[in-house]
């Protein structure tokens, strides 16, 4: 028999004799660790076993033959019945939108709620619009993103110095970080249906496509992932894919984020507009705009080509904080540029306008414009201007407390005007879009010509005014017209009609209507004279005179 054979063969009878028997369920429950540079069997087992003389059961269950042949990366797989100390229970520190929780065997998923406690073995996912942060002792924490899924297979006090936290990524994003603190040794994996990431003392995201790709993507201390029996160490400012059961990628450097250009101290209206400077190797950036400076309630959440500008709307007034990445070819997402502050007030906005209508022809010189009321507004400002630009106004009125205003005497001619909401507090909305109306003059009035008289008729003429006039023609006795003989309208630029039978002085007038039925003012009346009969006299007088001498 080869003598290395028959030294295993003692070895393994050796461990076999001194191992403890397999008395509990809990024999078929492990965790795995992976071994760190440095490493071997007897320290491990010395941090994490309750009892370290259990080593040569962890050396059975890994078939290891000697505790010193152990190498960096390789997975060791400790049941859970030897390791010492206690759960540590997580705290919701965050939750936006609907967030679930399962506990490691039920069926069931339950709401969470903020300041729950998250346990050894719990499953955890969120929604399309959730999210939650879960902060564990030793000030490790996690953020999920939206539409994640992740479970937490080991979180435990191993002894007063060592915290050793696992979780599986099934699906989603998470940001992970560890925050060391003095005296006390943080060991955390995280684990994906394609590979595993180990790390001490870092920050890093992790996130699981539905195709099961793993991107990781390392903003402070160091990751080593492993996959396909290869580990790479990933540093800060660097990233790695790993696809399902193939080898990480080589580590590539992050891109650095994009600058946002032109940004306003305020914006007062909807949609927000931001460009961004442009990155060279970056395919898209993604933009997110925060209710707080670490990003755990954001509000929005967009991808962009890098040509293109951003426009966001539907976000209530207040202090919100952009956030922007570059990704590359990869798919990997770079640091993110520092928070700044976008303030936005939009209300009170500006009245929907009733009348006039944009545009409208009116004829009365005194207009009444209308609006309808604004929420959040108690009073408004409206301007009345001849010019597009406001420059020579008509009427400015502040402190306008209705929803209508009436103006003085206008001109004929085109007048624009619009309207903004003031809030309690003083703060003046945008204006409304500017709209126009247009004073139209009345039709001319036209000249009428002197009336022809003829034996039993006269005939009247006027100034034609065109196509689409009419005519509205009056004749009376004063100059008044307050006794008015004749009423009439017109096709036609004249009229004829059966002399008066009165010998009288007779005025008439005409005015003209256009299509619309607008009615300009009469014109200045015209006259003339209707003399009577007197060639009856003679024949009377001789009559008179027979009369008398018969008489005497």
């Amino acid at each position: 028999m080869n003598i290395q054979i028959l030294r295993k063969a003692i070895f393994f009878l050796f461990l076999f004799l001194l191992v403890p028997p397999v008395v509990s369920a809990e024999d078929n429950h492990s965790i795995e660790i992976i071994v760190d540079k440095g490493d071997n069997l007897y320290k491990i087992c010395e941090k994490i076993l309750e009892n370290p003389e259990d080593w040569r059961w962890v050396a059975l269950v890994n078939r290891i033959n000697h505790p010193h042949q152990i190498f960096p990366g390789q997975k060791l797989v400790i049941p859970t019945r030897l390791l010492k100390g206690i759960p540590i229970d997580g705290l919701v520190t965050f939750i936006k939108g609907v967030v679930s929780i399962k506990s490691a065997g039920a069926e069931e998923w339950q709401t969470l709620q903020l300041n729950d406690k998250i346990t050894q073995g719990n499953w955890i996912r969120t929604s399309e619009q959730g999210a939650i942060e879960i902060t564990f002792e030793n000030h490790f924490s996690v953020l999920l993103r939206p539409n994640t899924k992740i479970e937490i297979t080991a979180a435990r006090k191993q002894s007063a110095i060592y915290l050793m936290y696992k979780l599986f990524l099934d699906i989603g994003k998470t940001i992970s970080k560890i925050k060391q603190s003095t005296g006390k040794e943080t060991r955390f994996e995280i684990k994906t249906p394609s590979a595993v990431a180990a790390a001490r003392g870092t920050e890093f995201r992790a996130g699981v496509d539905t195709d099961v790709t793993t991107r990781l993507e390392v903003l402070a201390g160091t990751v080593d992932v492993q996959a396909a029996k290869q580990k790479v160490e990933i540093k800060a400012g660097e990233g790695t894919v790993v696809k399902k059961d193939k080898k990480p990628a080589a580590p590539v450097k992050l891109l650095l984020p994009p600058t946002p250009m032109n940004l306003q101290p305020l914006y007062r209206a909807m949609p927000l507009d931001f460009q961004f400077e442009n990155i060279a190797g970056a395919t898209s950036y993604r933009i997110m705009l925060a209710r707080d400076k670490s990003f755990k309630d954001v509000v929005k959440n967009n991808v962009i080509q890098p040509q293109d500008a951003l426009k966001i709307v539907g976000v209530e007034d207040g202090t919100y904080y952009l956030q922007s990445r570059s990704i590359d070819n990869l798919g990997l997402e770079g640091p993110a540029l520092e928070p700044v502050e976008v303030r936005v007030r939009v209300n009170p906005l500006p009245p929907f306008i009733q009348s006039p209508s944009d545009g409208a022809d009116l004829r009365e010189k005194i207009v009444r414009l209308e609006w309808l009321k604004v929420t959040k507004a108690v009073k408004y400002h409206l301007q009345v201007a001849e010019d597009s630009e406001f420059q020579i106004t008509v009427a400015d009125v502040k402190d306008i407390t209705g929803e209508s205003y009436e103006t003085g005497n206008l001109d004929f001619k085109t007048y624009f005007f619009r309207i903004s909401s003031i809030a309690a507090d003083g703060y003046e909305g945008i204006w409304s879009d500017t709209l126009s109306f247009n004073i139209i003059p009345p039709p001319p009035s036209p000249p009428v010509e002197k009336p022809e008289m003829g034996d039993k008729e006269l005939r009247v003429r006027w100034r034609n005014l065109g196509d689409g006039i009419t005519y509205h023609f009056q004749m009376a006795k004063d100059q008044a017209f307050e006794e008015v003989l004749m009423d009439e309208k017109l096709t036609k630029p004249e009229i004829s009609f059966e002399k008066p039978g009165d010998a009288a002085i007779y005025y008439v007038r005409t005015s003209a209507i256009d299509a619309q039925g607008y009615e300009g003012d009469f014109s200045e009346p015209q006259s003339f004279e209707v003399k009577g009969n007197y060639l009856w006299l003679p024949a009377g007088m001789t009559v008179l005179i027979i009369l008398a001498i018969i008489v005497l």
